[in-house]
């Protein structure tokens, strides 16, 4: 979904190193968010072995240094100061590489390909989703894994109207609806495995707020049923996320 805020212009690298400069190490509530939301896709959608990951948006590298565990890590973005930051905390861990963001495949050779293309709190901060939905499936292996997740375009009219988080506002804010996010993706050849809401305490919004409540979800817990209150909710929910595979095919 289009922001109609018309204030927010064009990224640029200057705006990311200015804005990962202030952000410490701690994590706050939605990375942790979506760090259990990778670490259980590749566990339940990955082949148990070495994986190829691109980790495309890394930020500060955090996400990418977690995901070691699980193979050879490229983190990538197009703030040199984020990898900086990356390569002092996490560069044992990872291979961090500044992006272009002008390249089909920011920067990275052409014929090396993933079996797991992370991206995070990405896809609704570029001017041309289904371009670059396009583009990561370029990067994957045949059958490898989309792990995606971004804010719900249905709640971005709350969003934008909280003054709690007008600092937050990034250059561009082209938040996709649920529906719209699985069109772009499907346009773009991939099966939809997975495709759930994922409550954020501060950001509950709406006439369904309620069903959001931690009470309501210790409920669900305790009965076993997370999986059909995600599925419930990715209408209403902040935050979606997505496990997407590419189907088998020959490379073109």
């Amino acid at each position: 979904m289009k922001s109609s805020n018309t204030e927010i212009k064009t990224p640029s690298s200057k705006y990311y190193d200015e804005f990962w400069e202030t952000l410490g190490e701690r994590l706050h509530e939605t990375e942790l968010m979506r760090r259990d939301f990778i670490r259980k896709a590749i566990g339940n959608y990955a082949p148990k072995r070495e994986l190829a990951i691109l980790d495309l948006g890394c930020g500060r590298g955090w996400l990418a240094a977690d995901l070691a565990d699980c193979g050879r890590v490229t983190g990538v973005d197009f703030s040199a100061k984020s990898l900086e930051i990356a390569r002092s905390r996490f560069g044992e861990r990872a291979q961090f590489v500044v992006a272009e963001p002008d390249s089909p495949t920011w920067g990275l050779p052409t014929d090396l390909k993933f079996d797991v293309v992370v991206c995070t709190e990405v896809i609704e901060h570029v001017q041309d989703a289904e371009d670059f939905v396009n583009q990561v499936r370029n990067m994957l292996l045949p059958g490898g894994l989309l792990l995606l997740t971004t804010p719900n375009g249905n709640v971005w009219n709350d969003f934008v109207h909280d003054r709690r988080f007008l600092h937050a506002l990034q250059p561009v804010e082209n938040w996709l609806t649920p529906s719209r996010l699985s069109q772009v993706l499907r346009s773009a050849g991939f099966k939809i495995v997975v495709h759930e809401g994922r409550v954020v305490r501060e950001c509950r919004y709406g006439k369904r707020s309620w069903f959001q409540r931690r009470i309501f979800w210790r409920c669900i817990k305790l009965l076993g049923r997370e999986a059909s209150y995600y599925r419930a909710i990715v209408m209403n929910a902040f935050c979606q996320v997505v496990v997407c595979r590419e189907p088998d095919r020959p490379d073109n």
